[in-house]
């Protein structure tokens, strides 16, 4: 029987912490999912740990693996495996309440007739309880531009998306690049779809010395189309003030750190005239950065 929800983990160098998730997975007051784990190409004891847990027999557990890309192109992969109506993405290092899949059917179940949803939305918490940030103003259905990318909430969230809606969104993938933000697959949702966000916390995670967020400052500087990518997104109108004019002058500092040239920077701008008004300072800025961290 086909299941509801898809638990997608991309991982890389985490095998330990998959251990984790495999008990809180096996606790689920509702095991209407199955867990596929992409492993973005690990160097460490992860497969053969996943290979332990298959050959329990106590969950639904595909396992693929493929070469070292970024998150983003393990996600991409594991898309093309997924078919089931549902899709979350749990990090290697975070876990879930122990009642998660049984608050999204109810969700799902409660909003499926909604039209022009690509999702639903809940909190994350950290391993003592505390919110990430604060809940959402009020439930229902919402826009990700207009909320998330702006003061009304702007906090670590939970996101599960309808998964044929998902794979119509892939992320970028560009040579030589390990990093593009998450957000750049829900801005180009929101064009279309809006989502419902539900004030219960349903995803667990604390930070980890020397992983992805503790080290994106690094990995954008070595990610620079997908930083212009992002940030480009973050210019068009209807999008919080301060985050467009951020966005812009992060946008010519990739550039000019990817020596491309003013003129196709602001043809290329979803702002120019933002992008032609901070270019200059994007040039102090882009100077700076590649003393700094010697780019």
């Amino acid at each position: 029987m086909e299941k509801l929800l898809t638990i997608l983990t991309p991982t890389y160098n985490r095998g330990k912490y998959l251990e984790d998730i495999f008990k809180v997975l096996q606790q689920q007051t509702n095991q209407n999912f199955e867990w596929l784990i992409v492993d973005d190409g690990s160097t460490d004891d992860t497969k053969e740990i996943v290979e332990s847990f298959i050959e329990s027999n106590k969950l639904r557990i595909r396992y693929f693996y493929k070469e070292n890309g970024g998150k983003h192109t393990a996600v991409n992969y594991g898309l093309k495996y997924i078919s089931t109506k549902l899709t979350v993405i749990l990090d290697s290092d975070d876990t879930f309440t122990n009642d998660a899949v049984e608050v999204i059917e109810k969700t799902y179940n409660e909003n499926k007739n909604e039209e022009n949803i690509c999702g639903f939305t809940f909190l994350r918490q950290r391993k003592n309880g505390e919110l990430f940030g604060k809940a959402f103003p009020r439930e229902g259905r919402y826009n990700f531009s207009k909320w998330r990318l702006s003061k009304i909430s702007t906090d670590e969230r939970c996101d599960v998306f309808y998964s044929e809606i998902m794979k119509q969104y892939p992320f970028s993938e560009y040579k030589g690049e390990k990093y593009i933000g998450e957000s750049t697959m829900m801005i180009k949702m929101s064009y279309k779809y809006d989502m419902i966000c539900k004030n219960i916390a349903i995803y667990i995670s604390d930070y980890l010395e020397g992983g992805l967020t503790d080290s994106s400052r690094t990995l954008r500087l070595h990610s620079l189309f997908g930083g212009m990518e992002y940030c480009n997104l973050c210019m068009t109108s209807g999008i919080y003030w301060r985050r467009r004019l951020k966005s812009a002058l992060l946008y010519d500092t990739y550039g000019f750190l990817k020596n491309i040239k003013p003129k196709k920077l602001i043809n290329d701008s979803n702002a120019p005239l933002l992008t032609t008004i901070f270019y200059p300072i994007s040039i102090i800025i882009g100077r700076y950065w590649k003393n700094k961290y010697k780019l």
